[in-house]
């Protein structure tokens, strides 16, 4: 496989990231299915991200970040942007890691998944105190906190599962409709 194959298909796969992305925060800024029983609304960015720091490249990280942060901000009352750091940092200690992390394993993700989901809203606190915001905080923030963070441990399992079945459906289709030499397989080393 040429190197414009393996461009053309990392574009892809970026793409399906960014498209899975903007359906999620759509998703959680339109459906209270969760938030009303439970007190807190979980937030699929965190976990997409961890998906995205084990399979993808560094410029689909950032791309997520910026945009994801971005189109999250716009459906909320957020400062634009204001999750873009937290998620880029969460996808480049997963990526730096990633050599040790059992990708395979639904624990490890789910590990991964809840403690990127618990950082994330504590950076983003973070970074609005800093800025000068007084956002409410209170004991019951504990319990949203619990629940963002197992929350998005779970979504992180079911991003995986979507993101293969999205993978197979697109990505692996346009590399199998190629001509293959003899002994050459239609596999990608890097899923």
């Amino acid at each position: 496989m040429d190197s414009n194959d393996k461009s053309a298909m990392r574009g892809t796969h970026t793409i399906l990231i960014l498209s899975v992305a903007l359906v999620a925060v759509f998703f959680q800024t339109t459906c209270t299915l969760f938030r009303d029983p439970f007190g807190a609304q979980i937030d699929p960015l965190p976990a997409l991200m961890v998906y995205t720091a084990m399979f993808a490249n560094i410029g689909a990280m950032t791309m997520l970040a910026i945009f994801g942060s971005l189109w999250q901000s716009a459906m909320s009352a957020d400062p634009p942007g204001i999750a873009m750091l937290p998620l880029f940092l969460i996808g480049a200690l997963v990526e730096f890691n990633r050599q040790y992390i059992a990708r395979q394993k639904w624990f490890a993700r789910f590990i991964i998944g809840t403690a990127a989901s618990a950082i994330a809203p504590l950076m983003t606190v973070f970074t609005l105190l800093s800025m000068g915001f007084q956002p409410l905080i209170s004991w019951l923030s504990l319990w949203q906190l619990l629940i963002t963070a197992v929350g998005g441990g779970l979504i992180t399992l079911a991003v995986f599962q979507l993101m293969r079945w999205l993978r197979n459906v697109f990505v692996e289709s346009e590399q199998n409709s190629g001509y293959q030499f003899e002994g050459e397989t239609a596999g990608n080393e890097e899923w």
